[in-house]
């Protein structure tokens, strides 16, 4: 699944980044002129490659360990230390002694965030937010971050990581689009100009909205789901390491806070998690069929 994900990802990316293309042509002639006639044939016989690239690069250098400590660098996630390190150690540890893994390759990070939260990123971080950690029992830590173990063993984060790369050229070109747009509205007074910018740009919005509905609404539809069952997936690593009920009591202890009940078919289909009762439902069957 995660690998159909992916090529999806790929070939919306790239028809996407060719509905971009016609405004990416007008900016180039109304800032270079003939000059750029032979940027645009270049890019013309070249668009194959011109696109792989601008969506394979992102994505390799994500896959980078010096990338990914660039983001973490660059992010409000602060790596643990003193107590909290401690704390965050203690909780691992069962989770590391039962998967037979070496601690050191993971680093640990600290969200100041005031929400309840634990995620993983990438390759080997595992960020848990500073009210989780200093408020929630040593046991219940213990399960959540088993869940977060088995997104990094599971390859989950990896998969997420690559296809937040595949779209890095989209959002660069949206970005683009978003600040000519921004430029274009100073000609709008100017006769004859402003009405047929005006004209162009409406027909730009028009294409870019109808690929959207599409193409990235139904990719954003499918990613959730792929996450959803990833987040089963998570669960079931947590069980299958004899965690399934300290993962219980640590959700069941989130649920208490966030008073989350059953979803809806709608709310079901947009959240990229499923609701906890589900959730709860599952591990609580696991946990009677295989620890009574």
């Amino acid at each position: 699944m995660t690998i159909g994900l992916v090529l999806i990802t790929y070939f919306v990316n790239y028809i996407m980044l060719g509905l971009y293309l016609p405004f990416f042509f007008l900016v180039l002639h109304l800032f270079l002129g003939v000059s750029g006639d032979a940027l645009i044939r270049q890019i013309e016989q070249n668009q194959y490659a011109f696109f792989t690239l601008l969506i394979f690069v992102p994505a390799i250098l994500s896959r980078l360990p010096v990338f990914q400590r660039l983001m973490l660098f660059f992010s409000p996630y602060k790596p643990a230390r003193g107590e909290a390190l401690s704390k965050f150690q203690a909780a691992l540890a069962p989770v590391l002694e039962r998967a037979r893994l070496d601690g050191r390759q993971f680093h640990l990070y600290v969200n100041p965030d005031n929400s309840l939260n634990a995620f993983a990123i990438g390759d080997d971080n595992i960020v848990i937010n500073a009210p989780l950690l200093a408020y929630f029992p040593e046991e219940e830590l213990t399960g959540i971050l088993a869940h977060e173990v088995g997104h990094l063993q599971k390859g989950h984060t990896k998969s997420l990581l690559v296809m937040w790369g595949m779209s890095m050229g989209n959002r660069i070109f949206f970005w683009c689009y978003a600040l000519i747009m921004n430029l274009v509205r100073l000609l709008l007074w100017v006769p004859f100009l402003g009405l047929i910018l005006g004209l162009v740009f409406s027909l730009m919005n028009i294409i870019l909205q109808v690929g959207n509905l599409l193409l990235n609404y139904p990719l954003t539809l499918f990613n959730r789901f792929c996450s959803r069952q990833n987040e089963y997936e998570a669960d079931n690593y947590a069980c299958e390491l004899g965690l399934g009920r300290n993962l219980y009591e640590g959700l069941y202890h989130l649920e208490q806070y966030t008073r989350q009940q059953h979803l809806g078919f709608l709310a079901r289909i947009l959240s990229d998690h499923p609701g906890t009762p589900e959730r709860l439902a599952r591990i609580e069957a696991y946990v009677n069929t295989h620890e009574a």
